[in-house]
């Protein structure tokens, strides 16, 4: 998602420079550092970054998709 949208906004970053942030994301979540970010770590985060949600909304995700073309979700189902 973080490329998807660094690559529609022409924001050029390096792969390692976006695995940097990815990572240090990850390891702010991960409180009790078991590379896992469970619920309780999730809300705590969450907390402490509050338009994480805001972004993960609905309407908020379909601006993005409208804004982000490489956004579009296809899913399949099986009978």
């Amino acid at each position: 998602m973080v490329a998807a949208i660094l690559k529609e906004s022409d924001m050029m970053l390096s792969d390692e420079h976006l695995t940097m942030i990815i990572d240090k994301t990850f390891d702010d979540a991960d409180s009790d550092r078991d590379g896992k970010i469970s619920k309780e770590e999730w809300r705590v985060y969450v907390l402490k970054h509050p338009s994480l949600l805001k972004n993960m909304t609905l309407p908020n995700l379909k601006d993005v998709t409208t804004a982000f073309p490489s956004f579009i979700f296809n899913t399949e189902v099986e009978d």
